[in-house]
């Protein structure tokens, strides 16, 4: 996705007069030189106090937020970066800038008038720390002829830490929500030589600038509604089942370590005990961690790194999410922190974070750009309505709204056998595309015009191709769009022309929509197999990824804004059009005329069993497990599997929630039927299993179906990194079968756990995957 951009030397230059607290509304919490009271043009107040300090740097307190004609109530207690962990890719260093060198103090920059353009600069001990800022942001909402420009006060410091700038801000926007935020530049800070290549990116002759990651902490003390002892934490979690979402609560009772699950939605809602909208809901805020694609889980001397979210009550001595000092008996990290303690009548604290791996580039020599972390807190019934429209509220309607008209043309399926994803259309020639697109984009730096597209699909797989009148630009690949509604309803999914969008492919990435109809908030489904080549491009992908739709309406939207021009082109060109025949395309999933082709097949010439699986990219997996595992020592949680083999030999491939444990290897088995055949080998319920793949080695059943009695067959070449394992062993262990069912079972018994976790999951039909040796 492309990110949003917050530039912290804002150009927008605006009148402060009525942002600076006047004498009617001197602080009370704190001295009126950190004191800070603005009022936006949408006329949304937000106030708070701010202090220094020598490892925080600027710590805001007493944040309240006051809607347009609405009441005044505090959000947070108190906010703080609670860390900034930057653990190189050699392990030759692992720096917790916060804790060991801190944003304050020293280390606290002078800032400028023109680092605070249009804004007013606050001092701390005679010089400017902090700059106070209320710029435009993006539209508050776009509907129709109904539009609203949105707007924000920003707070944001900066600090000198070694090499780097670290620029902490906070954006406290007109409809109630906060988005702290962190920005890095500066110049790169270790090197090595070429010996060293794999931990880093060789920027020029024996030079290589060595990896490294950007692990962000925040500490948010919540008190809604100024009370702090009746505020509940629940997690929000989502299982989709035929096409269906269904949302699940459950709140925290005891303090609590959690990881981001990116099919199942996860978010999180601090929410007040007592205090109701005028429609009678809780008022509450919900904590999304939308940058979460990039993830670390440190090693066991790290175990702060292991989740993501992290809930505590609140501790005058817990400052830091690792390094915190252990004076009077205060625990040295938040895996620590979290121990157990009930959350009952306690005021709570929420730990979000988010990571930034940065590989070094030629680019970021002599001074890198800004990259930016983000985290997002978003009022949930806070109002009971959009506190910036004046808009009558929309009613909900009686009966089932009729879908959009149909394509003129029909709808296209195409069979994707033979297709390969290298860029050349020759193998698209038989097939349908959804016609041709007028050459109608001209002007400066508007390179994207669409020409013509096509899908394809196969049993497992989805293939999209599409040509435009120029070449490609990939460095701009986020303004090729296609948004695909898999349920054929306008009342689901991001609300575009005449579709829902459920899901949306962008340069070579696709996504799952997360949002409410009109927000942009989508979460990462998956990176497709692609190739550009010239004025062509050709993505693939698991047909899982969809749902495994039947049929689903595409749109295709060019944004000419990646490459700094203006222009928009959609396809079909009605798409906007409520006037118009075609304001979509329809693909019908192509279904084979004959059975026998279930399961999949991966031939392959050979594959590098060393861990990495950039070699299997191209491969079609089982499609993905959700992340269904919880609760202490249950570690063991299947992600992804893959199979593949050559004439000679079986290849097999598996990821995981966490880091592989080569050391509780009998917790980690694969089950294999090569005769079909339930009521012969291991009958475990879902198979009966003639051979098992246990840890490293291979077994052959020879028990009488529920007795556990296996011979061993052979111990596989393998490799482990992270959390990926590979393994490679003889097809001729297995008999040299034809086709065989198999299932993943994780055993968490071998690490002191009790869960176990089943993929494909138990509740599937069939509660196996078909493997075809072809």
């Amino acid at each position: 996705m492309k990110p949003s951009v917050y530039a912290y030397a804002a150009t927008a230059l605006l009148a402060l007069g009525n942002t600076l607290p006047t004498s009617a509304q001197a602080a009370e919490f704190c001295a009126d030189q950190y004191y800070v009271d603005a009022t936006l043009p949408n006329q949304s107040r937000w106030d708070m106090c701010w202090e220094h300090r020598n490892r925080e740097g600027i710590v805001l307190h007493h944040i309240h937020y006051t809607p347009k004609n609405g009441t005044r109530r505090m959000v947070l207690y108190q906010a703080a970066v609670a860390q900034i962990h930057v653990p190189y890719d050699d392990n030759g260093a692992r720096y917790h800038d916060v804790s060991d060198y801190g944003l304050g103090n020293n280390y606290l920059s002078a800032l400028t008038a023109q680092e605070c353009v249009g804004g007013q600069l606050l001092s701390y001990s005679g010089k400017n720390v902090l700059c106070q800022q209320v710029t435009p942001r993006d539209a508050a909402y776009s509907v129709d002829n109904d539009r609203l420009q949105g707007d924000a006060l920003s707070l944001f410091s900066v600090s000198a830490i070694g090499a780097y700038n670290y620029i902490p801000e906070w954006r406290f926007l007109d409809d109630g929500a906060i988005e702290p935020g962190i920005g890095a530049t500066g110049a790169l800070q270790r090197f090595g030589a070429s010996n060293i290549a794999q931990h880093g990116w060789l920027l020029e002759n024996n030079k290589v600038g060595i990896a490294h990651l950007h692990n962000f902490f925040w500490k948010l003390d919540f008190d809604l509604g100024g009370t702090g002892t009746d505020d509940v934490v629940e997690e929000i979690n989502h299982t989709q089942s035929a096409g269906k979402l269904a949302r699940t609560h459950t709140p925290f009772n005891a303090e609590a370590a959690r990881s981001i699950d990116p099919a199942s939605l996860r978010s999180w809602r601090v929410m007040d005990g007592s205090l109701k909208n005028s429609k009678g809901l809780p008022l509450s805020y919900e904590i999304q961690l939308p940058e979460s694609v990039q993830r670390d889980v440190g090693p066991s001397t790290e175990p702060f790194t292991h989740h993501d979210f992290y809930v505590t009550k609140q501790k005058s001595c817990e400052l830091f999410a690792s390094h915190n000092p252990t004076t009077n008996a205060c625990a040295e990290n938040l895996s620590a922190f979290v121990n157990g303690e009930s959350l009952a009548g306690q005021d709570i604290v929420v730990w979000p974070s988010t990571t930034f791996y940065h590989m070094p580039r030629a680019e970021d020599a002599p001074r890198m750009d800004t990259h930016w972390s983000h985290i997002r807190v978003i009022p949930r019934d806070w109002h009971d309505k959009n506190p910036l429209s004046n808009s009558a509220e929309t009613t909900a309607a009686t009966t089932t709204p009729p879908p959009p008209p149909p394509p003129a043309t029909g709808s296209v399926s195409n069979n994707a056998s033979g297709i390969s994803v290298n860029g050349n259309l020759s193998d698209w020639a038989s097939l349908t595309s959804f016609g041709t697109d007028p050459d109608d984009v001209t002007g400066t730096n508007n390179k994207l015009n669409w020409l013509e597209a096509w899908i394809a699909n196969d049993a497992e797989r989805v293939y999209l191709a599409y040509q435009t009148k120029g070449n490609i630009d990939t460095s701009g690949f986020w303004g090729y769009q296609a948004y695909l509604d898999t349920d054929s309803s306008t009342t689901s999914g991001y609300r575009t022309g005449a579709l829902g969008a459920d899901y949306l492919v962008e340069g070579a990435n696709l996504w799952r929509y997360s949002g409410d109809g009109t927000r942009w908030s989508w979460a990462y489904q998956g990176s497709m197999t692609s190739q550009v080549s010239g004025n062509t491009a050709e993505l693939s992908f698991p047909r899982s990824w969809l749902g495994n739709s039947n049929a689903l309406r595409v749109l295709f939207w060019g944004n000419n804004a990646a490459f700094g021009g203006e222009a928009k082109d959609v396809y079909p060109d009605g798409a906007f059009n409520t006037a118009s025949n075609t304001r979509y395309f329809t693909y019908k999933m192509y279904t084979p005329a004959t059975t026998g082709t279930n399961g999949i097949s991966n031939v392959v010439t050979t594959l590098t069993v060393n861990g990495n699986l950039s070699d299997w990219n191209s491969l079609t997996s089982f499609g993905i497990d959700p992340t269904d595992v919880s609760g202490a020592n249950n570690l063991l949680d299947w992600q992804e599997g893959w199979l593949a083999h050559t004439s000679s030999n079986v290849y097999l491939a598996y990821r995981t929630l966490n880091a592989v444990d080569t050391s509780k290897a009998w917790g980690y088995q694969v089950y294999f039927d090569t005769d079909s055949n339930r009521a012969t080998g291991y009958q475990n319920g879902a198979l009966g299993a003639e051979y098992m793949l246990e840890g490293q080695t291979v077994w052959r059943y020879n028990g009488a179906g529920d007795s556990w009695s296996w011979t061993p067959q052979g111990t596989t070449t393998h490799a482990a990194s992270g959390q990926t394992a590979e393994f490679s062993f003889s097809r001729s262990w297995l008999g040299n079968p034809t086709h065989l069912r198999l299932m993943f079972r994780g055993n968490n018994a071998a690490f002191g756990g009790t869960a176990e976790d089943l993929y494909p999951n138990a509740t599937a039909n069939p509660r196996y995957f078909t493997y075809r040796f072809q």
